[in-house]
């Protein structure tokens, strides 16, 4: 019997692993407020989230308050390029890392323990501008452009949090959207924005503007090196694939397909391996070698 055996090697996403982090300092950001719709404040030291309903110490409710933050991730990809290869990794984990500010002493900032959103953004235009609380300015974003820059098309949501109404620092675990990972893994602009989910949050924290180095917004990612197929081979009608970056406690999933050209969601699942040790593995197809028509393997982990 005459057959053919083609390999391809991609990776979906990947899990737990012994990975190399990366620390990205915040580039530009800005909080704008329903109250004063055409001021900007990306000047300001700090940022924040608020509802509507949601009041300063002193009682009084200043309104809605939104923030955009932006992270330029080109040292990022370098970082990684240079650990593992160009573009020879993934990335496995995305943080946004905040210092709140439990008691402002604006009496500009609401206060108030409750839910918000974080999104990634498609829309990185906006500029940060120059106002703060005590000198307000129109040179950059405002919340009138709010509705030009947000687009339920194209923007995705990273999860739902809450802030703990305390001084110090919190790290917000993000969700990797396609979008949002490809986003990551391009070298430039990548934009966040906060909103209200509860009308009484007050959540106030420091900006890139803040005088502390240290209290301003990271954005934290992380990456392991790619899994990829080095090797096949037949053993009694069997194919066994030789793998190379596998990650403990990783499941990694082997689809076939005999049509290159197939979407992905109609390849067949021939085999799913979790690992108990990070490094090269192999993966044992039972008879696979049985097909005499050509047959291409896909890698995935997830």
């Amino acid at each position: 019997m005459k057959m053919l055996l083609s390999v391809l090697s991609v990776l979906a996403s990947a899990t737990s692993a012994p990975a190399a982090w990366f620390t990205n300092s915040v580039s530009v950001d800005s909080f704008v407020r329903s109250a004063a719709p055409s001021s900007n404040y990306g000047g300001a030291g700090a940022l924040a989230v608020s509802g509507a309903t949601a009041a300063n110490g002193s009682g009084v409710t200043n309104g809605a308050f939104d923030t955009f933050i932006r992270f330029n991730t080109a040292a990022l990809v370098a970082n990684f390029d240079a650990l593992f290869g160009t573009r020879n990794w993934v990335i496995n984990d995305a943080r946004l890392r905040v210092t709140e500010i439990a008691a402002p002493n604006n009496v500009l900032f609401n206060r108030g323990v409750g839910a918000f959103e974080i999104r990634w953004i498609a829309n990185d235009t906006w500029i940060e501008g120059t106002g703060n609380p005590n000198a307000p300015t129109t040179t950059g974003i405002t919340y009138s452009d709010a509705p030009t820059l947000l687009n339920v098309a194209t923007d995705v949501s990273l999860g739902t949090f809450s802030n703990a109404g305390v001084d110090g620092m919190t790290s917000f675990p993000l969700a990797l959207p396609v979008v949002f990972v490809n986003d990551l893994a391009a070298g430039g602009e990548v934009g966040l924005f906060l909103t209200a989910m509860d009308s009484g949050i007050g959540f106030t924290i420091d900006s890139r503007s803040f005088g502390t180095a240290s209290a301003r917004p990271y954005l934290e990612v992380s990456a392991v090196p790619r899994p990829g197929i080095a090797a096949i081979a037949l053993s009694d009608g069997n194919v066994v694939l030789t793998a190379t970056n596998g990650v403990t406690t990783a499941t990694y999933y082997t689809l076939s397909s005999s049509n290159l050209a197939l979407p992905l969601d109609q390849w067949t699942q021939a085999a799913t391996n979790q690992l108990t040790a990070d490094g090269d593995f192999s993966i044992t197809l039972t008879n696979a070698a049985s097909v005499s028509s050509a047959r291409f393997f896909i890698l995935l982990t997830r």
